[in-house]
């Protein structure tokens, strides 16, 4: 019953991906990230999925702006989908977290910039998309674009995804995203991305002193994380690069 009604919120909202995968497969993620650290007795994901249109990242002029204020708009859409599942949850008698799209961050025990819970590998295990040689989900109809949202529940919930599709992931010898970085912050043999060298080239933080911030992380890395949020909140940060995501040909067949 529960996973009728997600779907029909779903496809009330267009949700162009989504999917329900079971908790336990996040076991391994490092501690103070995984689904249990934020909700004991967490037994299944949620996981979706909005694409940024692909013609924003094609445009000759003013493309980096429209793609961040595009990305802001989905990450807010997003969010207010975790809260709608959420609530849906709980007035079934279960418990639910909202993981959102993007902020708030943390730091983690290296003083590397990390989400939550991680919803790239969230999106895996639920099986909208894999994670590709740029460290991104990847989707074979909107390739590196989508934007993800998700929640943690008590619920034990039948897995499912839409659309009922396989993703084969990146061809082995692509190495398109990483040498079109222009900071080598893509590891495409080992799907990751080296992310603070990607986020101090791209990321441009106006109200957030990254002075005061480093100095921070060194000594309270929790209140480091508060300022970041706080300051970098989402149209408080702008990207310049969005590269790995344009040149990505994923899913271009379709």
């Amino acid at each position: 019953m529960i996973v009728q009604e997600i779907r029909r919120i779903a496809e009330e909202e267009g949700l162009a991906v989504w999917g329900i995968g079971p908790a336990s497969k996040m076991a391994d993620e490092a501690p103070g990230h995984r689904p249990d650290d934020f909700l004991p007795g967490v037994r299944s994901l949620i996981c979706f999925g909005i694409p940024v249109p692909a013609g924003i990242y094609q445009m000759q002029a003013h493309g980096l702006d429209t793609a961040w204020r595009s990305q802001n708009l989905c990450y807010r859409h997003l969010d207010t989908l975790s809260l709608r599942f959420a609530a849906l949850l709980e007035d079934h008698g279960e418990k639910a977290v909202p993981i959102y799209g993007c902020m708030p961050l943390d730091l983690n025990g290296k003083g590397r910039v990390v989400g939550y819970v991680n919803q790239i590998r969230m999106g895996e295990i639920v099986g909208i998309g894999a994670i590709g040689r740029n460290g991104l989900l990847i989707n074979s109809r909107f390739g590196s674009r989508l934007m993800l949202g998700g929640v943690l529940t008590s619920a034990a919930l039948t897995e499912t995804r839409h659309p009922n599709t396989d993703e084969p992931g990146c061809p082995l010898d692509c190495r398109i995203c990483a040498e079109a970085c222009p900071v080598n912050a893509i590891m495409p043999d080992q799907r990751k991305v080296r992310i603070m060298k990607c986020l101090n080239h791209t990321a441009r933080m106006p109200l957030m002193s990254k002075p005061w911030f480093v100095l921070l992380r060194a000594f309270d890395p929790a209140v480091a994380a508060r300022y970041m949020n706080l300051r970098s909140f989402d149209e408080h940060t702008f990207h310049v690069c969005s590269k790995c995501v344009a040149l990505c040909p994923y899913g271009e067949e379709n």
